[in-house]
């Protein structure tokens, strides 16, 4: 018999970005052995949890964001609602953990919204070492133990070739001010050491203010291509790039997809000292401030070895496995399951179980 699960955000099937990790941890799930991922009602948001009562596992992203989402008061009270329904019927919740904070800024709805997450979840998933440390520094009392780091998976595996260089750096991704893309901008032009670099920034911007305020410093050798990116255009972009750069603010990230989509290109990397670059030393060049930034090599190649080790160990295929694998294991003060449950599905394997010979444990 198949474990359902639930995961919110639902995911509604159409055109995604080339790294999209929502879509990409649904179809993990889908595609999982002994896991049936049930998703009626997705397009009424967070009220769907409420005709998904009959999963057993409840996994729970991007609380931080619902607030501010449309008719977001709202969905936030229903939210409320949906937790308090799973915790009176003893469900499953798992919590991944992406933000310090609202992108946006402190929010007293979203420091609440967190705070129950972290006392009520019986595991909290998290993409970075920085993550682990953030929530055993702000939610210790509410055992400390029940958060553990799962890094990014890898959405290829293959290192794509370099083509020859055409800018000195790129900057790829959504852009939004919480990437300070602008704010880079503002400052290397003035800084004298950017003034003959190629910068490339490539992405969909929906921030019209923010896209006009890059669109005015993108002159001479900074170029703006201010559109949605098919995976074959964006991976041309960074074939014919010297250096990914990222210049995330450190206020609320934990961690970045788009980094861990960069590793393919095997390239030098830089990026702000916070969150999962810090855990890809090695691969990643970090940097606190812009004014550090000259003094960062861009010609200094990347750890291949430990990039394609990163890539073979870390995949969308075995992510299931992984988490259902800690979540089976115990959360907060003991086991979550019944003794002898697994949430595969499969039986539990005894010594007399013929299908438990000649396997390697999955991971």
């Amino acid at each position: 018999m198949s474990r359902k699960i639930y995961i919110y955000p639902t995911h509604k099937p159409g055109p995604y970005l080339p790294e999209d990790y929502l879509q990409s941890f649904h179809d993990a799930f889908r595609a999982h052995p002994g896991v049936r991922l049930v998703n009626r009602g997705g397009r009424l948001g967070v009220a769907s949890l409420f005709l998904n009562l009959d999963a057993r596992v409840f996994i729970i992203h991007w609380v931080d964001l619902i607030v501010f989402k449309k008719f977001g008061r709202l969905q936030f009270l229903v939210f409320l609602a949906g937790i308090w329904t799973l915790i009176g019927l003893r469900k499953q919740i798992v919590w991944v953990l992406h933000n310090r904070q609202a992108h946006n800024g402190p929010h007293p709805w979203v420091d609440f919204a967190m705070s129950l997450m972290a006392k009520h979840a019986h595991l909290v998933l998290t993409h970075s070492e920085a993550g682990v440390a953030f929530f055993r520094e702000q939610y210790g009392a509410c055992d400390g133990d029940k958060v553990f780091h799962l890094p990014l998976p890898a959405y290829r595996a293959e290192i794509v070739p370099a083509a020859a260089s055409q800018w000195d750096y790129v900057i790829w991704g959504s852009i939004t001010p919480r990437k300070r893309v602008a704010e880079f901008l503002e400052y290397a032009t003035q800084e004298p050491f950017f003034r003959d670099k190629r910068i490339l920034v490539c992405g969909i911007c929906l921030d019209p203010a923010y896209a006009r305020r890059i669109a005015c410093l993108a002159k001479g050798p900074i170029e703006f291509i201010q559109k949605f990116l098919a995976r074959e255009e964006l991976d041309g972009y960074l074939a014919r790039s010297t250096c990914i750069l990222f210049t995330y603010s450190p206020a609320s990230v934990l961690s970045s997809v788009a980094l861990v989509y960069s590793l393919n290109f095997n390239k030098p990397i830089i990026g702000p000292a916070i969150g999962n670059f810090l855990d890809l030393k090695g691969v990643v060049q970090c940097y606190r401030t812009f004014a550090e930034l000259p003094g960062l090599d861009i010609a200094q190649p990347p750890d291949t070895a430990l990039i394609q080790r990163y890539l073979a160990e870390n995949t969308w295929a075995r992510f299931p496995q992984k988490l259902l694998d800690r979540l089976e294991s115990g959360g907060r003060s003991g086991p979550i399951l019944r003794p002898g449950e697994r949430l595969t599905g499969r039986p539990p394997r005894g010594p007399g179980d013929r299908s438990a010979r000649g396997r390697s444990p999955r991971s």
